[in-house]
């Protein structure tokens, strides 16, 4: 719940979170895009018209579908609540960081980070999917200079060692032979 400037509350303290002005423009796009997307859902309004205009402002349209995509299989199969923030809420939800985070991962071209960090919410399977999807929104925002860093914030210092999440971007068995 935010308050009445946009900030998030827990009970009666304010949390101190990624705010939302400190984004760079892809990253600001996407967290945009996300709660947008989650108000149409809301409001059960089609919410595309709106997310292709404000993508195509930034010439990144063709990221829309492969995002609604990430949004649809994360709203089927997630194994976990996602922190989806209001739109006018001024600090950045922890499902908006994680998404923003995978992004940053597969723009630096570290896909089993990638998909390590789509496995904390999502089925071993879905995840190898949803990588897929990441990967596009990923190359279609850096050919346009749209950049998401990665963040301590996001837990970005974080590497994919989990044989689990090996075996979500590598299906082979892990047994040697």
């Amino acid at each position: 719940m935010c308050d009445d400037r946009g900030r998030q509350r827990r009970g009666d303290e304010v949390t101190n979170e990624l705010p939302v002005h400190a984004l760079t423009t892809g990253e600001a796009l996407l967290v945009w895009g996300i709660r947008h997307w989650v108000a149409c859902l809301k409001a059960r309004t089609d919410p595309i018209p709106l997310m292709q205009a404000g993508f195509g402002s930034g010439r990144v349209q063709a990221s829309v579908a492969p995002l609604e995509a990430l949004l649809l299989l994360t709203l089927d199969t997630a194994t976990t609540p996602r922190d989806v923030r209001c739109i006018r809420c001024a600090t950045v939800g922890d499902g908006e960081r994680d998404l923003l985070a995978v992004v940053a991962f597969a723009q630096a071209d570290r896909p089993l980070d990638a998909v390590t960090r789509l496995g904390e919410w999502l089925p071993p399977a879905s995840a190898r999917i949803g990588n897929g999807f990441v990967a596009e929104i990923a190359r279609i925002l850096r050919h346009r200079g749209l950049l998401v860093p990665k963040r301590p914030e996001y837990g970005a210092g974080r590497t994919a060692t989990s044989t689990k999440y090996l075996m979500s971007a590598v299906p082979v068995s892990m047994a040697v032979h």
